[in-house]
């Protein structure tokens, strides 16, 4: 059952990093705008199909990417069962976290596109800065706990040995590739100025299901 589960977290974690694909690439002509620079300028260009497609393909990739981290939580706890526990109730918290951020980010391009169509830039500006507004405490708190408590569990596992996978193993994970993602971008932004960096969380978190394979083989 933990391979099955391990494999279905990799699947997961891939689906997931095409719908941040579908949601984030604008393109390289694309201006960060607004008050607090949180709009983009190219979002009217962008067609609406590819947010409602990239929401739907979310709902199917959170839930098989947790199962990808419930598997590692079941390895672990064989040996740890507390930090077993703790991984599959951080997973069980962040991956409703990194559901809830990923729906609302793909419906802010919507609602900016349906008040520019009337060429109130300044209305859309204000509004959207408001609703990021209501949703910064949970929008950051969640991803936090998607992005750290688990690495730190997995990390502390592998170093330990309840993991019997090789040490470098610690890089595998959502941190590392975003971090990876960012540097690529800062170090040649003309290459990489979208992808992966867009897309590197996700990425990391397949690679969960990665650790979950290879600690069985």
């Amino acid at each position: 059952m933990n391979m099955t589960l391990s494999i279905i977290g990799i699947i997961g974690g891939l689906i997931c990093a095409i719908a941040d694909m579908l949601l984030d690439i604008k393109g390289k002509d694309n201006i960060k705008c607004g008050t607090n620079k949180m709009l983009d300028s190219n979002w009217q260009y962008m067609k609406e199909w590819r947010f409602s497609t990239s929401a739907i393909m979310a709902m199917i990739a959170v839930p098989m990417y947790s199962m990808g981290v419930i598997s590692l939580g079941n390895q672990i706890g064989i040996h740890n069962e507390l930090l077993g526990n703790g991984l599959k109730l951080s997973i069980f918290v962040g991956g409703m976290g990194g559901f809830f951020i990923h729906v609302f980010i793909c419906t802010v391009p919507v609602i900016y596109k349906v008040i520019i169509k009337n060429n109130d830039f300044e209305l859309a500006d204000r509004v959207l800065n408001r609703a990021f507004k209501v949703v910064r405490v949970p929008f950051g708190v969640l991803y936090l706990v998607l992005m750290i408590f688990p690495t730190l569990i997995v990390c502390c596992s592998i170093v330990t040995g309840l993991l019997n996978v090789p040490t470098w193993f610690v890089l595998l994970n959502p941190v590392a590739f975003q971090l990876l993602g960012w540097l690529l971008r800062i170090l040649k932004k003309e290459w990489f100025y979208e992808v992966p960096a867009i897309c590197a969380a996700s990425l990391g978190l397949a690679m969960f299901g990665v650790i979950g394979v290879m600690n069985l083989v």
